[in-house]
């Protein structure tokens, strides 16, 4: 007990370190759960022997007096504390180990389940759709990707979470497990600083698309207000003079004009240049619609202007000549030429900078439309001349023929001029983009070599790995040196054109090759790090992996060594010489505990820096190196722990060998040198007292020589050592060969002083000593002393009385002397010899006595040695049973879930229950023996053989328990598996009734009254109760199997965003463990089927009930008071009609369908029913139209208000620009005068200004383009526009909840707009292209929802989802795509036709009708400016919602996606 509690303590005093990984945990909890129950499993026997080590203690003198009781007390105390010490260290193991469980599972769940949300988040901003070219789209991307930044924010608590959990497992787990942890949260660190970057450069990106969208934009729109304006002055000049003054003025005028239109022709090449480069980056159709059809407008109406100003023009050269002024035309043309022949000479070649050349190219372009321009100038002025030279002649002819034929030769070289610089720069231009072409592609291919680069961080942690890598590596390092001589080539190309340009120019070139010099110089140093890096990896690898084999290889020899080294030796010499053997392994052992803490060392450095496949073979090559290396130290400890003791019990028995070995010899050596015995009486009494002495003395080593043979017989038995045994035997037989001669030269002596005595005449001496001995060994052979013990004592005894006999028969001969001689002495002695008879008598009685006695010992040590050895052999042989026993019972598996299995164990259980009875017979008979030689048993065996006897009992009783308990638990599974099986066919036959019976019910009709509905549900709730009841009874039939299912990692409160909340559904086995028995499959699947028939049923009930109640109310429905009831909800929620009906009409047209009122009424919480709407809905569609509009619905909730109606679009302007001027509450109100039908004057200028239905929308020509009338007035009502700057209509847009088109409007300054405002806004202006396309969308509630043209299934645990911002490609109207206004497709006005049924048509709409007027005029909320006047009247709106078609007006310059396609609306699309 003390050498297994000793090695249990050993066990849990060292214990390995804590892992990290959770399955590990589990492991070592097991570990320690096994060890526990090995405790228990020795209790018996640990309360056992305390309790009979305390009755031995009792029976003694007491520990302080009797050294055997101090000696059972000390290790009784041993043994208590090493019980109490495992205990207490396994509970405190097993409490840490399920602290470190929780923290790891946490941990490692949490850390995995972020992991992937961070990677999924950031292949989610990867996999958003490039950056739009609308700004409103732009804007829409911007608040995807600040909305999923947001949500991306949320997820920072969470990471610092993790880390903080990461730092406590680190704490807690061992050194060896820390790196992983480290490694796992800087991968962690590390995506989550890839999210951040990869969201940044998304911004970045989108950033840029902004500016070059609002840009181009802006320069569109200015353009086209420039040719509106062009137009107009060109068609406000004054008509062709006919006066040669006034035509010289009008030349002079179109010369500035011309010039004028020269700075915008060029303008417009460079819009035309960012529409190409807008044109690269369209994805679709759509877009380049949007980007090509404002550009081709655009060239239209140039081409316009370019003809009516050269028509002008040759109206005033036509005019010119007309007046005779034909030599003041040619010297204007000539002049011209001169002109435009020193801008061509002056014009300086360029080469390197495309978009330069480009420029210079658009320059060009209009140099030489110019000049093709003045072609039909110059063939006027040269017929008007060759007319002249007909009706001329002399001198004057012949200057007029020079000057003609200069002109023409001038014309000429200009036109070849014109020609050559064009070539000169298309040449430049292919030179310039073949350059940058180059350094692009170079670019490319080294941001490609870049990211292989960066996708390879971790280096390989094992010599395979590592040299793969570096021969990747080195691929890669030779592709980029053989393009170093590209390089240089692109470089000196770029060198060459820096050189051979100015500097304007040369500024683009040398940032191009800065850059190009810039990114080879870094990756030439990343490829030269990453080569070092890898050269080193495989250095380190190679040198790990050398050290680690060599150490394998140290630790197989020393594993080696240690099996085939012999057992400790008993033997002195030997087990000396085996010790001088170990410390030289022991101290090769130390000297490897430095090379093993290097190992690990260089392994956890690999790990950390290696991959993850990498790092798992190291960790297992070093768990397992660690765990050997441990071993072989714990083994030669305990070898030399043993040796150790070894040495000790062989010095021991050396040492009382020895000293009795010596002692003998020198007896011997004095008994032969006292050989020679005196003549003299006296003398030889002298020497016969002295020999008494020794015999005395040799008798007092009797003890030390049993207690040596006994100690040498104890060794011989359990010497394991092949060589002890001979040794042994040696040993022993060399003692007993000294005693039994020094015993019997003793003997002999003995009888020779005896003999000498007698010879001497000294009779009655010799005689008295002989009868002495006889008295002194009477006692000694006594029947009542006893002769039984154990087979150890009883042999002893029989030597010593082998030893006894020997000696009594050396004696027979002095018995016979002496009888002799005193027969001599009586027959020649003349005295009185009587006491010579009687000394002779009472010898020969002693004599007889003692021989008797000596052969009745002999007898009965006999039969003690063959009870000893029945004794011996019986104990022996139940140990051996015993042992067997347990070990059957400790190790018992799992009971199996089949009856027959189990009862086939229960079988072969009592079989052995069987064997243990007839055991306790043999227990019973060897206790009895043991008793019975207690009975008769010498003193100093008792001990013994109580001992014997307490362990067989206490072993049996022990392996009975155990045998009990098992029996208890086999008969306790049993009757549960019957009762289960019992319950389950009573639980399937229910359900099969159960399932039969809904099944019957369901295929009934439903009855029409209340009160038998109520009775039906009363009924099914008394069903429910009753499968509730029967709840319990599923568990308890299947929680065995879900206790025996696989266990599920632990699960942190990570919920689901879209999580719907069900009635609690029954307690069954999880969908993915199947049990082993199919009926127990049946049964959940039965179970989980009745159930959701029963809620079903539940439901159809309540349904049909609550059907039949409305039925009930709506029998005495009555309109009016259905009327008043909504008017008085309308006053305590303190809500307007006009603000609700707006909120339904969500596309701001002033009609919603009859789906869309009944929706809008039951949403709105109103206390009704859909039966109740359906007939409200007809009474409120009073044309039966299927669409209600505002007037109708006003009309229908205030009979008694004639709701005044425009019929005509000019009644419904009117009514429109009367409601928006009288918003105005200044004093001096804003100016709006009627001129004509659709004609206004606007403000103090009185501006005569075109206004127009355009979708709805009241529109006013601005310029070349149509503003809506509210933007028009916040633009130039000084009152609306107060507290806005320009500069914060530029800084951001801002989207309003309901809209998703169109540039957003801005904030005021000074204020921030509340929600409530935005939400009951009255009519959207077109700035958000509410009226400018068709009917608005409103924007998602969040960037997450998914749309149906880009659908993502989000991932599960993520808490982000899939972003679905608006473009061509992907939907914001929910589930199908369609516009809420796409249900309206009844009506056939034009209005009602769009490009795509998508809001992202909306949005392009309503950016280019806003990018018409400017950014300033689109960037205003109207919603703040509505929100800022309070005083809105309800009779103000009927403007804003009536609805016309397209007038017949000059059609926006930017077109809309209606002019493309038009596509119905489907109605039965909703949000």
């Amino acid at each position: 007990m003390l050498e297994s509690l000793g090695h249990i303590a050993d066990r849990m005093r060292t214990p390995p370190s804590i892992p990290a990984e959770v399955e590990k945990i589990r492991e070592h909890i097991n570990e320690n759960k096994n060890i526990a129950m090995e405790l228990e499993k020795l209790q018996p026997s640990f309360e056992a022997l305390k309790r009979r080590g305390g009755e031995l203690i009792s029976r003694s003198s007491g520990a302080e007096e009797d050294p055997a009781a101090k000696s059972i007390q000390d290790k009784l105390d041993e043994m208590t504390f090493y019980w109490d010490d495992i205990k207490a260290r396994g509970e405190e193991r097993d409490n840490k180990l399920l602290d470190v469980l929780d923290l790891a599972e946490k941990f490692w769940y949490d850390m995995a389940a972020l992991l992937t949300t961070i990677k999924d988040t950031q292949e989610i901003v990867r996999d958003l759709e490039s950056p739009g070219i609308d700004p409103s789209i732009i804007k829409q991307q911007q608040e995807a990707a600040e909305t999923i930044k947001e949500e991306t924010d949320g997820l920072h608590e969470e990471l610092e979470f993790v880390r903080i959990l990461g730092a406590d497992l680190i704490f807690a787990c061992g050194e060896f497990e820390k790196p992983e942890v480290k490694k796992s949260i800087d991968e962690l660190n590390n995506t989550w600083d890839n999210l951040n970057k990869t969201w940044k450069e998304r911004m970045d990106k989108l950033e840029d698309a902004m500016q070059a969208a609002v840009q181009y934009q802006d320069a569109l729109q200015a353009m086209f207000d420039w040719l509106d304006n062009t137009v107009i002055k060109l068609g406000e000049m004054s008509p062709v003079g006919t006066d040669i003054n006034t035509v010289k003025q009008q030349i002079n005028e179109m010369k500035e004009f011309k010039m004028e239109v020269y700075q915008q022709q060029i303008e417009m090449e460079k819009l035309n240049h960012q529409g190409e480069l807008l044109l690269k980056k369209a994805s679709d159709e759509t877009d380049r619609d949007i980007i090509q059809q404002p550009l081709k407008e655009l060239q239209h109406l140039w081409e316009n202007l370019g003809e009516k100003i050269i028509n002008r023009q040759h109206r005033v050269e036509g005019a010119l000549l007309a007046l005779g002024q034909f030599q003041h035309a040619l010297a204007e043309l000539v002049a011209w030429l001169n002109h435009t022949e020193e801008l061509l000479e002056g014009q300086k070649p360029i080469t390197g900078d495309p978009k330069a050349i480009e420029i210079e190219l658009a320059k060009h372009h209009v140099l030489k439309n110019d000049v093709l321009a003045h072609k039909s100038t110059f063939d006027t002025v040269n017929k008007a001349g060759n007319e002249l030279l007909e009706s001329s002649a002399g001198e004057d002819a012949s200057n007029l023929k020079h000057r003609l034929d200069t002109l023409n030769k001038n014309w000429q070289s200009l036109l070849r001029k014109t020609e050559g610089r064009e070539q000169q720069l298309g040449a430049a231009l292919q030179q310039a983009e073949g350059f940058h072409a180059e350094i692009e592609d170079f670019l490319q291919w080294l941001s490609r070599i870049e990211n292989q680069l960066a996708i390879s961080k971790s280096t390989g942690g094992l010599p395979e790995t590592a040299r793969e890598q570096l021969n990747t590596h080195l691929d890669l390092y030779r592709e980029f040196c053989a393009n170093e001589e590209t390089y240089k080539n692109v470089h000196d190309k770029g060198r060459l054109l820096q050189s051979s340009r100015d500097d304007a120019a040369g500024s683009n070139v040398e940032q191009c090759v800065t850059l190009l010099e810039q990114r080879w110089q870094s990756m030439s140093t990343k490829m030269e790090e990453r080569k070092t890096k890898l050269e080193e990896a495989l250095t380190l690898a190679t040198e790990f992996q050398n050290s680690l084999q060599d150490f394998i290889n140290w630790l197989t020899q020393a594993e080696q060594g240690l099996n085939i080294a012999a057992p400790p030796s008993l033997i002195l010499d030997t087990v000396l010489f085996q010790i001088d053997e170990h410390k030289i392994f022991a101290n090769e052992v130390n000297s490897h505990r430095d090379p093993i803490i290097d190992l690990d060392k260089t392994g956890n450095q690999l790990k950390f820096l290696s991959q993850k496949q990498d790092v798992v073979l190291i960790k297992n090559l070093l768990f397992s190196v660690q765990s050997r290396w441990e071993k072989v130290v714990q083994r030669s400890v305990e070898r030399g722990r043993a040796l150790d003791e070894a040495r000790k019990r062989a010095k021991q028995f050396y040492e009382a060998w020895k000293k009795l070995i010596d002692w003998l010899e020198e007896a011997e050596n004095n008994l032969d040198t006292d050989i020679e015995i005196s003549n003299d009486p006296d003398k030889i009494k002298l020497q016969l007292t002295k020999h008494k002495d020794f015999q005395r003395t040799l008798g007092g080593k009797q003890p030390v020589y049993d207690t040596t043979v006994r100690m040498g017989r104890s060794m011989k038995d359990k010497a394991s050592h092949a060589d002890d045994h001979p040794k042994l035997d040696n040993l022993l037989g060399e003692v007993r060969d000294k005693w039994d001669t020094v015993c019997g030269k003793s003997v002999e002596r003995q009888h020779k002083l005896e003999e000498a005595l007698l010879f001497s005449g000294q009779f009655t001496d010799a005689l008295q000593a002989l009868v002495d001995w006889l008295y002194k060994v009477e006692p000694q052979l006594a029947e009542d002393q006893p002769v039984h013990g154990d087979l150890d004592l009883v042999m002893n005894l029989l030597d010593a009385h082998k030893v006894f006999q020997k000696e009594l028969g050396k004696r027979t001969g002095s018995v016979q002397v002496l009888k002799r001689s005193a027969r001599e002495l009586i027959e020649n002695s003349h005295d009185d010899t009587t006491w010579v008879k009687a000394q002779l008598q009472e010898l020969s009685i002693r004599w007889d006595i003692v021989c008797k006695l000596s052969v009745s010992k002999q007898t009965r040590l006999e039969q003690a040695l063959k009870q000893a050895e029945e004794f011996h052999n019986a104990v022996h042989g139940l140990l051996e049973w015993l042992s067997e026993a347990e070990q059957s019972l400790r190790f018992r598996g799992v009971l199996p879930d089949d009856v027959e299995a189990l009862q086939s164990l229960i079988d072969l259980h009592k079989e052995f229950m069987k064997k243990v009875e007839e055991k306790r017979v043999d227990v019973n008979n060897a206790a009895g023996m043991g008793e019975a030689i207690l009975a008769v048993c010498h003193p100093d065996c008792v001990t013994t053989v109580k001992h014997w006897i307490t362990i067989i009992r206490a072993r049996f009783e022990e392996v009975l328990t155990w045998a009990k308990q098992h029996q208890q638990r086999l008969a306790t599974a049993l009757s549960e598996l019957v009762t289960n099986a019992e319950l389950l066919e009573e639980l399937l036959t229910w359900l099969q009734w159960a399932e039969t019976t809904l099944i019957q019910r369901d295929q009934e009709s439903m009855p029409k009254d209340i009160e038998q509905v109520k009775t039906s549900i009363t009924e099914h709730q008394s069903f429910m109760e009753e499968m509730t009841r029967k709840q319990p009874d599923v568990d308890k039939v299947t929680k065995t199997y879900k206790r025996k299912a696989a266990e599920p990692s632990h699960v942190r409160g990570r919920k689901n965003l879209n999580q719907m909340t069900h009635p609690p559904a029954p307690t069954t086995m999880p969908a993915q463990t199947e049990a082993k028995n199919p009926q127990i499959n049946l049964l959940s699947g039965r179970w989980q089927q009745v159930w959701l028939l029963a809620l079903e049923r539940q439901r159809k009930l309540h349904d049909c009930l609550d059907r039949l109640e409305e039925l009930k109310e709506f029998a005495n429905f009555d309109f009016d008071v259905w009327r008043k009831k909504y008017m008085r909800w309308m006053n305590h929620k303190k809500s307007r009609v006009m603000d609700f009906f707006r909120r339904i009409d969500k596309d701001q047209d002033g009609k919603i369908t009859r789906q869309e009122f009944i929706d809008g009424i039951l949403s709105s919480k109103f206390p009704t029913s859909k039966l109740e709407m359906t007939a409200v809905a007809d009474i409120f569609d009073g044309d039966g139209d299927g669409y209600i509009d505002y007037y109708e619905f006003v009309a229908a909730l205030h009979p008694n208000k004639d709701a005044y109606r425009p019929v005509t679009d000019a009644d419904k302007i009117e009514d429109e620009v009367t409601r928006q001027v009288a918003q105005c509450k200044c004093a001096k109100r804003f100016q709006v005068e009627q001129i004509g039908e659709n004609k206004y004057r606007f403000g103090d200028s009185q501006q005569l200004r075109l206004v127009r239905i355009l979708r709805s929308t009241v529109m006013v020509r601005v310029g070349g383009g149509w503003m809506a009338l509210d933007e028009f007035l916040v633009k130039n009502d000084p009152c609306r526009a107060r507290g806005r700057t320009n500069l914060e209509l530029r800084e951001k847009f801002i989207l309003p909840e309901g809209a998703s088109s169109g540039m957003a409007p801005f904030r005021l300054r000074g204020r921030k707009s509340k929600p409530s405002s935005r939400a009951a806004s009255p009519t959207r202006s077109s700035s958000s292209a509410s009226h400018s396309n068709h009917s608005c969308t409103s924007m998602p509630s969040s960037p997450a929802t998914p749309a149906s043209g880009n659908k993502v299934t989000p991932v599960q645990g993520s808490k982000l989802r899939r972003p679905s911002y608006h473009s061509s490609k992907v939907s914001l109207t929910g589930d199908n795509g369609n516009s809420p206004a796409a249900s309206k497709s009844g009506k056939t006005d034009t209005k009602r036709t769009t490009s795509r049924p998508t809001s992202r048509a909306g949005s392009r709409a309503g950016s280019r009708a806003n990018s018409r007027r400017g950014s300033d005029a689109s960037d205003f909320d109207v919603l703040e400016t509505q929100s800022m006047c309070s005083d809105i009247s309800e009779s103000s709106t009927g403007g804003s919602q009536a609805s016309s078609r397209r007038s017949s007006s000059k059609p926006s310059k930017i077109p809309t996606p209606a002019k493309k396609t038009t596509t119905p609306k489907n109605t039965n699309t909703r949000r």
